[in-house]
């Protein structure tokens, strides 16, 4: 009767003590279940900068299927900045670029747990990857241009032209915005894979670094550069490392 008694008394403690620890799991921060999380912010790349978006619907405790979009500038690593030496208030220019180029990235993909935070001063770290469309966009440039020959009695805006646009005749460079409406489209495709350390001192905010490494890739090479001197040093693809911070919020079920 004795024995009946404890072996029934240490199941029931058994069983109050897995009931607890399973409560603990949600009242724990870091154990909190989670429905979706949207954030944005900041990158930085080895050829430019840009912003990103992206939003994450919990499939399980530890994965995410992702949605987001990004949209960055890519310069050239042959642009140089030049300057006309016989103005000081010449505006910087890149001698040879044709076209600036801007890439936009709708992408989908995952996120995954890797280690989770056991305190709030904790990070969680995640990798992700993500694919999609790579989007070209090239805005040809505008320079100005001095004529008929130094010294200038005049400067106009035209589309840099490497076969009569030379370092003795550019003045300097035209408004960025010049040039929109003549957008030319390059589309391809885009890669990515990252880490992602989460910090935010609160189970339902994010504040997070992201470094990873991405791939555009397109169907030919784009023109950013002219031809010079028979060089062609334009790209069809762009590796690049990038560097990302977040700022969201993720909401609990």
């Amino acid at each position: 009767m004795l024995r009946s008694s404890l072996l029934i008394l240490l199941l029931a403690i058994n069983g109050i003590a897995v009931g607890q620890a399973e409560q603990s799991m949600y009242d724990e921060p870091g154990r909190t279940l989670y429905s979706h999380e949207m954030y944005g912010g900041p990158l930085i790349h080895g050829d430019g900068w840009g912003l990103t978006f992206q939003y994450g619907k919990y499939v399980t405790a530890k994965d995410r299927n992702m949605l987001g979009i990004d949209i960055v500038s890519m310069k050239h690593p042959k642009e140089i900045k030049s300057y006309n030496p016989n103005y000081q208030d010449a505006r910087g220019y890149f001698y040879g670029k044709l076209n600036s180029m801007i890439v936009v990235r709708p992408t989908f993909g995952r996120k995954h747990r890797i280690t989770e935070k056991v305190r709030r001063s904790g990070v969680e770290v995640n990798y992700v990857w993500g694919i999609g469309p790579s989007l070209g966009l090239l805005k040809p440039v505008y320079l100005q241009i001095g004529k008929p020959s130094y010294p200038y009695q005049t400067v106009v805006t035209e589309r840099y032209d490497p076969a009569k646009h030379f370092a003795d005749n550019i003045f300097g460079r035209a408004s960025f915005f010049k040039g929109f409406g003549e957008m030319q489209f390059y589309p391809g495709a885009f890669g990515r894979f990252a880490f992602n350390f989460e910090y935010a001192p609160t189970n339902t905010g994010i504040r997070a670094l992201e470094a990873g490494v991405t791939m555009d890739a397109y169907g030919t090479k784009l023109p950013q550069m002219a031809v010079l001197n028979g060089e062609d040093y334009n790209k069809q693809f762009f590796l690049e490392f990038y560097l990302a911070i977040h700022f969201g919020a993720k909401t609990i079920r």
